[in-house]
């Protein structure tokens, strides 16, 4: 309270419905300050994280507390059409939702270092000639990476050589992963990072012949997006994120979710460079929708409209409680008489 007072914001902006959403919400209803919600993530599917309670029980509280949150705000946003479906379907959220999608700084991913990137090739015994797979984000289960790890043994065991799959990140699955890596026999073949800094992650982008994600639960992956600034290539499941962004066959490939049909898509970038190349000018023509620049001001103008919303309907109701006491008092005038 004291910090939304002392700041005195023109509107309130709530990114996550747990925790601070609520406060949030009821001092900016208190000081009539306009209130939108963000939804970025599909979050009964990371009921599981919520154990020993059973994920039904979670995954109706949590359309609960986001049912009941979107009736005290304006405006809500989500970063994918499919989220918006989602919200609508499941959720039963009926106002007005719009879809303004996640952004980067464009200019930080198209730059490279070299040096920073043969510092990491040294790093981790990478060769100029080895074509990496490129994975970057949590080490979780609703990520599906054994999917790509097994892709990879796959066409290993088909004669495709040179490949590396570096995964970049830390997390829950790190040492089941490295152990299936193991019993896959590309224990060699797979490179876990571990944590790296966010300064740093572009770097491991530049290095990246194709970029691989199998997760059925993101919304607006920002990897997918960094990758195609890179200049990257994406190759991910059809399932929601992946098909908002991605065009199959322009700036990556749509596999559908079998590790099969995903390893055959994997064998056919690394075996076609002239497909590969023509997905990478493809991705760099993609990522342009996805500037800071445009989407800030996607964003701003919601915010201006918001808040001459909320103007508007503050005035209105000022206006109808000034006619309904001139209408009380006009009443009172004739019963005096």
């Amino acid at each position: 309270k004291k910090v939304i007072t002392e700041f005195n914001p023109d509107i309130v902006h709530v990114h996550h419905p747990f925790v601070l959403s609520s406060p949030a919400i009821m001092y900016g209803k208190k000081l009539g300050i306009p209130k939108i919600l963000t939804l970025h993530t599909q979050y009964e599917q990371y009921a599981h994280y919520a154990a020993p309670i059973p994920q039904i029980i979670t995954q109706k509280a949590i359309k609960r507390i986001i049912s009941n949150l979107a009736y005290k705000i304006d405006c809500i946003t989500t970063p994918s059409i499919l989220m918006k479906d989602l919200l609508r379907s499941c959720y039963g959220i009926t106002k007005g939702i719009e879809v303004i999608p996640n952004a980067i700084n464009l200019a930080s991913f198209r730059e490279k270092d070299d040096l920073k990137c043969f510092e990491i090739r040294k790093k981790y015994n990478l060769k100029e000639e080895n074509k990496i797979i490129l994975f970057v984000g949590r080490i979780a289960p609703e990520k599906s990476i054994d999917k790509i790890i097994k892709a990879l043994a796959i066409i290993k065991r088909k004669g495709v050589t040179g490949i590396k799959l570096v995964i970049v990140g830390s997390g829950l699955s790190l040492e089941d992963l490295k152990k299936l890596a193991i019993s896959l026999g590309v224990g060699n073949d797979v490179i876990f990072t571990g944590n790296v800094e966010y300064k740093d992650v572009k770097h491991y982008y530049k290095i990246g012949y194709t970029f691989a994600t199998a997760s059925t639960t993101e919304v607006n992956p920002l990897t997918i997006i960094e990758a195609l600034a890179s200049g990257i290539p994406v190759l991910a499941v059809r399932a929601p994120g992946a098909v908002d962004i991605l065009t199959d066959g322009l700036d990556g490939l749509l596999v559908d979710n079998d590790t099969e049909k995903f390893a055959d898509a994997l064998e056919k970038i690394v075996r076609e460079p002239e497909l590969r190349e023509k997905l990478s000018q493809g991705a760099l023509k993609t990522s342009e929708k996805y500037s800071i620049d445009i989407i800030s001001e996607r964003m701003l103008n919601l915010y201006r409209e918001v808040i001459e919303i909320k103007k508007s309907k503050t005035k209105e109701k000022k206006n109808f409680i000034k006619d309904i006491l001139a209408i009380d008092y006009e009443g009172k005038i004739k019963n005096e008489k």
